[in-house]
C-alpha cells in the first residue's frame, strides 16, 4: 500500500502579516499579505480552497502561530482553527510565531534573538539555537527592557518586524548584527516547523490551547 500523502495547513495573524499555509498533495500553497485585515481571513481561505480544490475534511491537522502579537488577530485564528478542529475531529498544533520570524536563518546564523515592540518603552524577546538544520528555543517570549536584551545578547543576530525598535536597538550599540530588513511570522515556515511535531503526535489539547498576546493596559504578555 502506497504511504499515505500528508494535508496540513497553518495560520498566523499575530501581527499585520496576515498568513496561511497549506500542504496539500505535496505541494506547498501560501498566502501573505499586509493589506488585508485578519477579518478578512476566512474569505482567502474559501478562495484557496476552492481555486487548489481542497478538501478541509483531508486536512491532517492543523497548525497555529500562537503570538506573542496582536489581541484581535490571534483571537480571530484561534477561533478558525478550533472551529475546524472541532467539526472535523483532526488534531492541532500550536507553535511561538517567534519560530517563523527565525527560521529563515537557521542555515546561517547559530544564536538568533527575536524581538518586537511591546509599547510602554518595553520590548518582548526571545532567543533561539540553531545546529543549522533544528531551530531550538533557548529563552521563551518574555518582557524586557531593549537595553537589558541587547547588552547581555551582542553575539546574536537580531530580527524584528518594528523599524523603530531596531533604530532604538542600534542606538544602543552599532555593532549589532541587525537583519536588514523587517521579517514578519509567516505560516508557511510554521507548517514546515510542524511535520516532525506531528509525526511525534505533539498535538495540544483544545483546553490548553492558548494564545500569547500583549494586554494594552497592562504591557504583559499573558495566556487567555
Amino acid at each position: 500500500m502506497a504511504e499515505k500523502r500528508l494535508n496540513l495547513f497553518a495560520i498566523d495573524t499575530s501581527s499585520k502579516n496576515i498568513s496561511f499555509s497549506i500542504l496539500w498533495k505535496e505541494k506547498f500553497i501560501n498566502y501573505n499579505s499586509k493589506k488585508i485585515s485578519a477579518s478578512d481571513i476566512l474569505i482567502y481561505i474559501e478562495k484557496y480552497i476552492k481555486k487548489f480544490s481542497i478538501s478541509l475534511k483531508d486536512i491532517d491537522c492543523f497548525i497555529v502561530g500562537k503570538g506573542p502579537g496582536s489581541f484581535m488577530g490571534l483571537r480571530i485564528s484561534f477561533s478558525i482553527i478550533k472551529a475546524f478542529s472541532i467539526s472535523l475531529n483532526k488534531p492541532i498544533i500550536s507553535i511561538g510565531s517567534f519560530f517563523s520570524i527565525a527560521y529563515p536563518f537557521i542555515k546561517k546564523y547559530k544564536k538568533i534573538a527575536v524581538l518586537t515592540d511591546a509599547k510602554r518603552n518595553l520590548i518582548y524577546g526571545a532567543t533561539f539555537y540553531s545546529d543549522g538544520k533544528n531551530l531550538i528555543l533557548k529563552e521563551k517570549e518574555k518582557l524586557y527592557n531593549i537595553f537589558d536584551f541587547i547588552s547581555k545578547r551582542e553575539d546574536y543576530f537580531f530580527i524584528t518586524y518594528d523599524e523603530h525598535i531596531k533604530e532604538e536597538a542600534l542606538k544602543l550599540s552599532l555593532n549589532l548584527n541587525f537583519c536588514s530588513k523587517m521579517v514578519f511570522p509567516k505560516a508557511n515556515y510554521l507548517l514546515k516547523m510542524a511535520l516532525p511535531y506531528y509525526l511525534k503526535k505533539r498535538f495540544i489539547p483544545l483546553e490548553n490551547l492558548k494564545p500569547l498576546y500583549i494586554y494594552p493596559k497592562t504591557c504583559q504578555i499573558k495566556n487567555v
